[in-house]
């Protein structure tokens, strides 16, 4: 590459077509390796030629290399310095690496550094996939953070959030495109003069995540409005058929980039078990919060309701806890990883849906009151702390139920957790009773909101049914809708309770309003 056109221009400029880009098939023409894939060492940064490397080393452009000083990034890890050679190499490529590894400057380093030196910048020449909101969110981050000095554009297409808004980001014409493949596969179905043809490079990142949420027909999709002249990278935590079958449709002739060992955890990050009889899991969880004060805390459990329980009873026994599951809209969502990260709540209480991708700072302890089924999933919340050199605490909290699934996690990583220390079942029985109140109470809380809901699902259903009824000009509300006539929230409630007055059978409770409206017109005819 000339120092010539590593030159930055002041201004981003448009409209562009890729200046001196070459095509796929002349770049892999030059290639003389006759090995498909190929497998490049570790990510650990112990060999000292490769701790003398930087990014200027690697041929980057100065501006780029200014943003990577300003963002404190002094030297390339591993994944990064072999990812940034084989795309100037012209290949495609698959990256294997452990989560806080750079993967995501493995990729967002060399496509900036393409952008930032062609001639004429072109818009929508990035896309970038990856499988949650919040991965979406830090990767925008990531790209932004690199090219803010020269007005670099990304726009961010994920679920939960309006449609029509993004569509007007799409209107500026953005360089880079980092989304969900649901919302992408979206916008490509419905707005206007959104197209892909021009994309110079795609990236699906947590590929085996994406494939895992069931997101193979929005890619397949996808795949198939893109040019075929294009780069691809595929990174991926694990190899599977899935992720095989992926790489065979959407890349050509791929360099294979296998970073760390499978199935390890990183030397900083201490790990301890709890063990609990099954019953008392929520009060050892609470003892070993009181002693983890100033720590911020990722909790993580099996399911959505179970993170709902937890973080009513944590918050009944004083413990500034949010949750952070996949159901909940994309506005709490941001709310509760704001509020963690700026450290107004110290502890989230969360599903899998905080795993990967999310760079949290100052993350100290992550605890696993339900354990995953996987050891990839084990690694992945754990590697939530311990990130980038840092040490940090992972807590496991068995029961007699979980001895076995530990024991094959520590088979797999090779580390054996220690047992925690400073919890004596003394002090849990101190306050075993008190937890177990705030356990019930919480439960109370859920049933009843629960049932408010369903009250005003119906609320909203009868009231619908009678407008619909008003609308058609119908006098005879009919049997149904006099029994509702009153319905307002609280007399709905009141009648729910005592539907027995009624002395409706069960077959005339399920009858639909029309097939009450005929019965009783057929009634006043044989009158």
């Amino acid at each position: 590459m000339s120092s010539a056109r590593r030159k930055l221009p002041k201004a981003l400029r448009e409209d562009g077509d890729g200046g001196n880009s070459e095509s796929r098939t002349s770049m892999l023409a030059r290639s003389t390796s006759s090995v498909r894939h190929q497998s490049l060492g570790s990510e650990l940064l112990d060999d000292e030629e490769f701790k003398a490397k930087t990014f200027q080393d690697l041929g980057l452009c100065e501006e780029l290399c200014s943003a990577c000083a300003e963002a404190g990034w002094q030297h390339p890890t591993r994944i990064q310095a072999s990812a940034i050679t084989v795309f100037a190499e012209g290949r495609d490529l698959i990256g294997v690496a452990q989560t806080g590894s750079g993967k995501t400057g493995a990729y967002a380093l060399p496509l900036v550094n393409w952008l930032l030196t062609q001639r004429k910048t072109p818009y929508l020449s990035v896309l970038v996939m990856v499988p949650t909101r919040e991965l979406a969110q830090q990767v925008t981050a990531q790209f932004v953070l690199l090219g803010r000095s020269v007005g670099l554009r990304v726009a961010t297409l994920v679920g939960g959030a309006d449609m029509v808004e993004q569509a007007c980001e799409l209107s500026k014409r953005p360089h880079v495109i980092v989304g969900t493949p649901g919302r992408v596969k979206d916008h490509l179905s419905n707005t206007k003069g959104f197209k892909l043809v021009k994309l110079h490079a795609l990236v699906l990142d947590e590929a085996d995540k994406m494939l895992d949420m069931d997101y193979e027909k929005e890619i397949d999709a996808i795949l198939e409005q893109l040019p075929q002249d294009r780069r691809t990278m595929l990174f991926s935590a694990t190899l599977s058929t899935k992720i095989d079958r992926l790489q065979k449709a959407s890349l050509l002739d791929p360099v294979l980039l296998q970073v760390h060992r499978k199935n390890t955890t990183v030397d900083t990050l201490k790990q301890y078990y709890i063990f609990a009889p099954f019953a008392q899991m929520l009060s050892y969880l609470h003892l070993f919060l009181t002693k983890e004060t100033g720590n911020h805390i990722l909790i993580f459990c099996r399911s959505a309701a179970l993170v709902h329980k937890i973080t009513l009873a944590l918050r009944i026994l004083g413990h500034r806890a949010l949750p952070l599951m996949g159901r909940m809209d994309q506005s709490n969502r941001n709310i509760a990883l704001t509020k963690f990260k700026e450290g107004k709540v110290r502890m989230l209480i969360c599903t899998d849906v905080a795993q990967r991708g999310l760079d949290i700072p100052h993350t100290d302890v992550v605890v696993n009151f339900s354990l995953p089924d996987h050891v990839e999933d084990y690694i992945h919340r754990v590697g939530r702390t311990a990130r980038a050199g840092a040490e940090g605490k992972a807590v496991n909290l068995i029961s007699q139920y979980d001895i076995v699934l530990l024991q094959k996690i520590e088979q797999q990583t090779g580390v054996k957790c220690v047992e925690y220390p400073s919890l004596a079942e003394s002090e849990v029985q101190l306050v075993l009773q008190r937890v177990e109140d705030a356990e019930q109470e919480a439960i109370r809380e859920i049933r009843e909101d629960a049932e408010e809901r369903s009250l005003e699902k119906e609320s909203r259903q009868l009231t619908t049914a009678r407008k619909g009824k008003r609308d058609r000009g119908d006098a005879d509300m009919g049997y149904d809708d006099a029994k509702h006539g009153t319905s307002d929230f609280a007399t709905l409630r009141m009648r729910r309770e005592h539907e027995s007055i009624f002395e409706m059978t069960k077959k005339e409770q399920h009858k639909s309003l029309w097939a009450k409206r005929r019965e009783a017109k057929q009634q006043a005819k044989s009158r």
